[in-house]
């Protein structure tokens, strides 16, 4: 049995998702399978990911977090890692959470996100996120970022995954309910690269806006807007 299932959410991602993939094939350990769920993309993003993951499924959903769940439902593994499918992981990343999850009464985490190839002010504002999502993680708000995020199966399974009502800040109402069966860690010294297109596109007012509301939305599974592109 692998011991890790890495899930993917994909729509429309074939211009980012080889190199998301091969970082992942690229990891220090071996015991884990690759998951790609699909939303019915339009572009070549099956194509690609058949090429790379163990397993591809391609299905509608009605958001990142019934995407996540419809993935998880085909893993084999004891504990889930979601990843974007334009964020890179590091070769040690897996390994970190590993160690991780051997620390005493925890059930998950997260870890830091830095823009890939980004400016002095796109990492400047990348870090002002990490530390507000790390000041959530300590009040029990839920902190975690959902482009990189690891949780026990088990755990995940009993809390019933993500609630695909909720449309932005998904991962904080699973980490605040996953708090019910031990601690959640938000790693600083683990970070992953991510693609920073929506802040290009977004600016960074709206896209911190979107967050910081999402969260407090997050508490009530209302109606949110966000675009389906992650």
């Amino acid at each position: 049995m692998v011991k890790f299932s890495v899930v993917v959410p994909t729509y429309n991602e074939a211009e980012y998702l080889d190199e998301t993939l091969r970082a992942l094939r690229n990891q220090t350990i071996e015991n884990f399978e690759i998951i790609v769920k699909d939303g019915l993309s339009r572009d070549q993003t099956v194509k690609v990911a058949k090429q790379l993951a163990d397993k591809v499924i391609s299905n509608h959903d009605r958001s990142i977090g019934d995407a996540r769940n419809q993935g998880a439902h085909y893993a084999q593994g004891e504990v889930l890692v979601f990843v974007d499918a334009d964020s890179l992981l590091p070769p040690e990343t897996l390994e970190r959470f590993k160690e991780l999850l051997n620390e005493e009464n925890v059930v998950g985490g997260s870890c830091r996100k830095i823009p890939a190839n980004g400016s002095f002010l796109e990492k400047f504002f990348y870090e002002f996120i990490n530390l507000s999502t790390y000041i959530s993680s300590l009040l029990c708000l839920g902190g975690a970022h959902g482009n990189c995020m690891v949780i026990k199966k088990r755990v995940f399974q009993q809390i019933g995954g993500f609630n695909p009502r909720i449309i932005v800040a998904e991962e904080q109402d699973l980490m605040r309910k996953a708090l019910k069966f031990g601690r959640i860690v938000f790693l600083l010294d683990t970070f992953v690269f991510e693609n920073p297109r929506r802040l290009r596109k977004w600016g960074k007012l709206r896209l911190y806006k979107a967050w910081f509301l999402g969260m407090f939305r997050s508490f009530k599974a209302g109606k949110q807007i966000y675009e389906k592109v992650r």
